[in-house]
């Protein structure tokens, strides 16, 4: 691994947990940004969404959008940061950091199954 690049939030550990977890979804992982994604992408293989776009201010996801995704099974974890953010991006993460599960060894990360979607 390249080490502390990516300000410590995507671990080697955390990808190998995330790929354990998957459980049948789509998506490995919902993160905030494209370097984010693409450099989970690399490391594991699987597909991730990012969910700012391609360049992290469009609004690339709704929270609609989201929901559905949790709800067919397609999705499962959404890591979302700490800086506040605004518009969707917050939208989202108050909503998943409500109806989640933390997941406790890595910061941010949140495990959101369809029984969490109302």
């Amino acid at each position: 691994g390249m080490g502390g690049g990516m300000g410590g939030q995507v671990s080697s550990a955390m990808i190998t947990y995330l790929k354990k977890h998957q459980d049948g979804a789509t998506w490995l992982v919902a993160v905030a940004t494209d370097q984010t994604a693409s450099s989970i992408i690399l490391e594991s293989g699987r597909p991730v969404i990012s969910m700012g776009g391609w360049s992290g201010s469009d609004n690339a996801m709704t929270l609609t959008k989201l929901k559905s995704l949790v709800k067919s099974g397609k999705l499962h974890y959404v890591m979302v940061g700490s800086q506040g953010g605004q518009g969707t991006g917050s939208e989202i993460t108050t909503w998943v950091k409500k109806h989640g599960t933390a997941v406790s060894a890595y910061s941010g990360l949140y495990r959101l199954d369809a029984s969490d979607v109302s």
